[in-house]
């Protein structure tokens, strides 16, 4: 075992020959070691292990200061744990027990308020209920969709966030779900509703694409899942390419600038581009607020009938 170096005999009188010295930090104790780093004189108390030898408290002090932790290519501190990516989970699971119980299904939520009142439909958005760009993305229509949209968000998130960290993460998340509400937006027909978070989860698809790039991984297996994804969007009645495609597009473009930028300019990218791509949307949505105008719709049974407001 190492032990502490001992200073030579002679030193202050009064003090038996295995105390020579007096500690730094207690001048009432005598003590015959030493820092290994400094040489200040330090009774055990004040001494901890080191690689090599023992280190008083002023170097120990001193090398927690100027103590850098590793960093990702992202800027992100090495091993946080993934905590965003299950509060997100978690927040969808919450949404859709609180729509299966009003809608008495797990099924078919459609009778839901929550589903009416939240599901993104352009008109309503036109007519003033913002809010839906945003809640839209926390609704789902069955135990089939939210199924397949949370195992999505586990499998992609959990590895996304560990190298983006936790407030990137959220970040690149959530303007990937208003990215891909503002594409339904512009491009789907104004009355039909879209829910789902698929279009948040795409932006994470295209957000991990470009940090494996930047990272130099394998591209293949990512590649091909996102070509299956397109795939079925496109195959398949009632998917929203729409959102998808918004989704994905912020997601990269989000993405590159969390990990692409050096480490002197990151910040000033990263938060360059989140809120150049916020200014994009909402001055897109504003545009296509302005071209459909005011509606006032009615919900029943047979769905949704809107007439112009004035």
């Amino acid at each position: 075992m190492t032990t502490p170096p001992r200073y030579p005999t002679g030193g202050p009188a009064g003090l038996p020959a295995s105390q020579t010295h007096v500690c730094t930090w207690h001048p009432d104790r005598g003590t015959a070691l030493a820092c290994t780093r400094c040489g200040r004189p330090a009774c055990p108390e004040c001494l901890t292990p080191a690689s090599v030898g023992f280190h008083c408290r002023a170097c120990v002090a001193e090398a927690q200061a100027n103590y850098r932790p590793p960093r990702t290519v992202a800027g992100s501190r090495l091993g946080q744990r993934p905590v965003v990516s299950m509060v997100l989970i978690g927040l969808n699971l919450v949404a859709f027990l609180a729509t299966a119980v009003q809608a008495r299904s797990a099924m078919d939520l459609s009778d839901s308020g929550l589903y009416q009142r939240g599901a993104l439909i352009p008109i309503e958005v036109s007519s003033g209920e913002y809010w839906r760009l945003l809640t839209a993305g926390f609704l789902h229509a069955n135990l089939i969709h939210i199924a397949t949209n949370m195992i999505s968000l586990y499998i992609l998130g959990i590895p996304l966030e560990r190298i983006l960290g936790r407030g990137r993460f959220l970040l690149i998340y959530l303007l990937s779900l208003l990215g891909a509400s503002v594409s339904v937006l512009l491009f789907s027909a104004p009355f039909v509703p879209t829910i789902g978070a698929s279009g948040a989860i795409y932006g994470l698809m295209g957000a991990l694409l470009v940090t494996f790039k930047r990272l130099r991984y394998e591209l293949r297996p990512l590649l091909i899942v996102l070509a299956l994804n397109i795939y079925v969007t496109f195959q398949f009645s009632g998917i929203s390419w729409q959102g998808h495609l918004g989704g994905l597009v912020v997601g990269a473009v989000v993405g590159a600038a969390m990990v692409y930028p050096p480490p002197e300019s990151r910040r000033t990218w990263q938060w360059g581009t989140a809120i150049g791509v916020v200014v994009v949307l909402v001055g897109l949505a504003v545009l296509r607020d302005a071209q459909l105008g005011e509606w006032f719709c009615l919900y029943d049974t047979r769905g949704i009938s809107c007439v112009p407001a004035h």
